[in-house]
Order: C-alpha cells, then sequence, then structure tokens
C-alpha cells in the first residue's frame, strides 16, 4: 500500500524556510552574467506543461518544482548533494524521494478538493500569511532558478494555499477522534544501563552468540560490574565506561524494548539497581532514574493522538483517492532530477572523495528512514 504521509501546512513551513535560506545563498553566489546564460538556455514552454492530473486539477511543471527544489533543499542541507545517487537496491534515493512527492502533490490535491464537504475556507487572515511566505518563499530564490523554472509569486501562494486547505480539511476529519489517552497507555520510564554483549559479529559480517565459555566470561564481567553499581553514587560514568551499548539512557514505553527489559524496567523505582537481566543480546544492569517520566509521556500522549488521527484519516482517504484518476506525464516527470551544479562540479573535482561520502550520508538515510518507518 502507498505510504501516506500527513501533509500540514506549518509543518512543511519550516522545510520552505531552510530552503529559501538556502537559495539565497545560491543567490549571492550568482552573477548578472550566470543569470543571463540561464535565461538563454531555458525552454519556457515547459512551464505551462501538466505535469501530473489530479482529477480535474492540473499540476504544472513550474508548480511541481516548487516541491522538488524546496524538498531537495531539505535533504541535501542534511546529507550533502551526492545523496540522489545513493543505491536502495534497484531504486536510487533520488527516485524514492520523486515518487514522495508525486505521492505529496496528489494527495495535496485530492484532500484539498474536499474543503467544500468540512466548510472550510482560506480566511483573510490566513490569505495574508500565505502571501507573507510566498513572498518570503520567492526572494530567497536564485534569480537564475526562478527563470529556469518559471517560478512566480503566483504560484509560490497557490502552493500554500493548497496546503493550507489541506491542513484545514484534515484538522476537522479528524476533530472527532478520542484525545483521552491514560497515563498508563502513555507512560514512559528511563533508564540507565550497562550491557555486557554475548554476541559478535564474524567474518562474513553475520551476528552469531558466544561459545558457552565466552558468555561465562561476560556473565562474570557483568556480575563484577553490578557489584561495582552497588556502591558508586555516579551510575551513568561507570556505565558509560563500561557499556557495550550505543548508550547508557532510554526513556521508553510498553512494547519498545525486548520483553525481559522491559518488564524489569517497569517494576522499578527512582534509584533501584537491578539484578543481571539476560537478554539475546548480553546482560544488563539498570539504574532507574524514573518510573513515571512526566515530560515523555505527555510527548507520547501526543504521538498516540496523532496516530489516531492519521489512522482515522488514512481510512478517509483510500475512500476519497479512487474518485480520482491520477494521469502522470512520464515525458516530463522523467526529464526532471535532482542533480545541481554543485554536485556536477564536485564530482568532477573529487570523485573518490564524493563517493566516500555518498557512502557515510547514505547509511545515515537509511537508519534515519528504518526507524521513521
Amino acid at each position: 500500500m502507498k505510504k501516506f504521509k500527513k501533509i500540514i501546512y506549518l509543518g512543511l513551513l519550516s522545510v520552505f524556510m531552510m530552503s529559501a535560506v538556502a537559495c539565497s545563498k545560491d543567490a549571492e553566489q550568482n552573477t548578472a552574467e550566470e543569470s543571463t546564460s540561464a535565461a538563454e538556455e531555458v525552454d519556457d514552454s515547459l512551464f505551462e506543461k501538466v505535469v501530473v492530473t489530479v482529477g480535474d486539477h492540473e499540476i504544472k511543471y513550474s508548480e511541481a518544482m516548487i516541491y522538488m527544489n524546496l524538498i531537495q533543499a531539505q535533504y541535501e542541507s542534511y546529507y550533502g548533494p551526492d545523496i540522489w545517487s545513493y543505491d536502495l537496491g534497484g531504486q536510487t534515493f533520488g527516485d524514492m524521494v520523486k515518487q514522495e512527492i508525486m505521492n505529496m502533490m496528489t494527495q495535496t490535491k485530492v484532500v484539498s478538493d474536499h474543503a467544500d464537504e468540512y466548510s472550510v475556507t482560506i480566511t483573510e487572515e490566513d490569505e495574508a500569511l500565505i502571501k507573507q511566505y510566498a513572498s518570503e518563499l520567492y526572494s530567497g530564490i536564485s534569480e537564475e532558478d526562478r527563470t529556469r523554472f518559471g517560478i512566480t509569486e503566483e504560484i509560490a501562494q497557490q502552493f500554500y494555499r493548497d496546503n493550507k486547505l489541506y491542513e484545514k480539511v484534515y484538522d476537522a476529519a479528524t476533530m472527532d477522534v478520542d484525545t483521552n489517552v491514560s497515563d498508563e497507555e502513555a507512560k514512559q520510564v528511563t533508564v540507565q544501563h550497562m550491557l555486557v554483549k554475548t554476541q559478535k559479529t564474524d567474518e562474513a559480517g553475520n551476528t552469531v552468540d558466544f561459545t558457552e565459555e565466552e558468555k561465562a566470561e561476560a556473565l562474570k564481567k557483568a556480575q563484577d560490574l553490578l557489584a561495582q553499581a552497588k556502591e558508586t553514587d555516579d551510575f551513568y560514568t561507570l556505565a558509560e565506561a563500561n557499556t557495550e551499548d550505543s548508550n547508557v539512557e532510554y526513556t521508553f514505553g510498553t512494547g519498545e524494548m525486548v520483553p525481559e527489559f522491559e518488564e524489569v524496567a517497569f517494576s522499578m523505582k527512582p534509584g533501584d539497581i537491578s539484578d543481571i537481566v539476560e537478554t539475546d543480546y548480553g546482560y544488563h544492569i539498570l539504574y532507574c532514574v524514573s518510573d513515571f517520566d512526566e515530560d515523555a509521556t505527555l510527548e507520547k500522549k501526543e504521538e498516540i493522538i496523532t496516530s489516531r488521527q492519521n489512522t482515522a484519516f488514512q481510512e478517509l482517504y483510500e475512500t476519497w483517492e479512487p474518485n480520482y484518476e491520477v494521469k502522470v506525464n512520464d515525458e516530463i516527470w522523467d526529464t526532471i532530477t535532482f542533480e545541481s551544479a554543485a554536485a556536477t562540479e564536485e564530482t568532477e573535482a573529487t570523485t573518490e572523495t564524493t563517493a566516500a561520502t555518498t557512502e557515510t550520508t547514505a547509511a545515515e538515510t537509511t537508519a534515519a528512514e528504518t526507524k521513521a518507518e
């Protein structure tokens, strides 16, 4: 099933503003000669060509390029311009993000098209903010990119207007979702811990269990650390120096940790030190920081409510989507890429360095995507 993304106007604003800053920086570096040269090479007949139709709604090239450029700026600010060519296994990272953008554009049009059903309109106050944000975005885009993609303030305004309607329809459609979440359901605890592993990685990169002899040595180490933990006034420092885990402290709720670890953690009171807890990963020693982390629990409640809203809206959206025929102009869409001049120049100048950077940033991206899923 196609991934559904909640597109919220104010949530996207941080992306838009970040992109505007990035574009402003590029604009300062562009010379009048470069802008003139770019203008001469631009095929402005592209600007009015339809990239995708969603029912009766048309998304033209210039509108699609706002989505493309803002999302591009966001990702490149974190991972650099070389991330787009990273192979995800038959699909590049760039192709994956392009599909997400197509989904985003489609969902925005479908949802905003139901504004009348919920008596949703753009107010004068909304319109003033839309024009303000669009003006700031437009002024932050380099003259070269405005010319190259046919971006105008009017197109930027329509972009913000659609997403504002999306936000309002979403809020109206989910207003009756149950927002009562008990403390028990959302309860978050915070513990510090030490881990002595009973697993290792073999030459082929596979995780394998210790031998019985190695496991006995690990248990002896854990027992020594437990004795030290009972004597120390600073468990965190002891754990930081001795744990074989990447983290010392965890805040979590029900169902987020392995059962053995979680069962002990939820039975402890602040200041308690556990006995040795065995899991598939190894031997753990826990110290309870908080048996009810109030701030984290409040955040979890909000997360649960958002999840309920997303689920309800997902179900509603799936009744709308089949009523809209989506036609993609592949002739135009396939020509749109995330390639940037900066990435091209860097690749030509330092091929080996670029390859190494791509490996690093792509690994981080994959980890972030996996965690988000």
